[in-house]
């Protein structure tokens, strides 16, 4: 499992998370950062694909293997 920390431009409503399924959304101060689990390097260009298609601009992009126990507390940011 991979946790993976990604930042747009941009504050994204509730409908993109839709979009970007597995992905927990959380906007504020003109970026958007989602946070979740993936299952793999596939599953993780996959929601990379899906933000370029929506034409979003990452900001930052971070990975980490495992499971912590508090994803929002054991992430950075790039």
């Amino acid at each position: 499992m991979i946790l993976c920390t990604i930042v747009v431009a941009g504050e994204l409503d509730a409908r993109f998370g839709d979009a970007v399924e597995g992905m927990t959304l959380t906007a504020a101060d003109g970026r958007t950062e989602l946070v979740g689990t993936l299952t793999d390097q596939a599953q993780v260009q996959g929601v990379l694909h899906q933000l370029f298609d929506l034409g979003l601009e990452v900001v930052s992009f971070s990975t980490t293997t495992g499971e912590p126990a508090d994803p929002r507390g054991s992430h950075g940011r790039g």
